[in-house]
C-alpha cells in the first residue's frame, strides 16, 4: 500500500513554516515541521522522512551541524536534504552545496520548490 511522502520542514520563520506546510499539503505531501535544529535531528531520527527542507539560518543549532549529525547517523544518512538559503547568500555559502543534496533560495518560488522536490520524491495523485 502506498503512503503519502513525508517531508520534514525546518524553517526558522513561523510564517514561512506555515506557508510551506500548507503548500506541501496541497501537493499531497505529509509534513512535520519545526523551527529548531536540535528538534529537527530528533524528528528525522524518529520519523525518517522522505526528504528534509532545511533553513540554513537556524539560531539554536547551525544547519551545517544538523546536516552533519544526520549524514553521520545510519538511520538518517540517506535522507535527501534540500538547503534553503536567502538569495543573497547562495554564492557566498559554497559549504552548503558540499553537504546538502540540493539547494533552493528564499523567498520561496513554489515552482522551483516543486521541481527540486520532484528530483527526490513524487507526490501521490489524489
Amino acid at each position: 500500500m502506498n503512503r503519502q511522502p513525508l517531508i520534514l520542514v525546518v524553517e526558522q520563520s513561523l510564517h514561512d513554516l506555515e506557508l510551506l506546510n500548507s503548500h506541501l499539503g496541497i501537493l499531497n505531501f505529509l509534513c512535520i515541521c519545526t523551527k529548531q535544529g536540535v528538534r529537527a535531528v530528533m524528528l528525522a531520527q524518529t520519523h525518517q522522512p522522505d526528504l528534509i527542507l532545511l533553513d540554513m539560518k537556524l539560531s539554536n543549532l547551525s544547519a551545517n551541524q544538523v546536516i552533519d549529525d544526520l549524514k553521520h547517523d545510519s538511520k538518517t544518512a540517506t535522507i535527501p536534504i534540500i538547503a534553503v538559503t536567502p538569495l543573497t547568500t547562495i554564492q557566498d555559502d559554497r559549504s552548503t552545496m558540499l553537504t546538502a543534496d540540493d539547494c533552493i533560495t528564499k523567498p520561496y518560488d513554489f515552482n522551483q520548490l516543486e521541481v527540486v522536490i520532484s528530483r527526490y520524491i513524487t507526490p501521490l495523485n489524489s
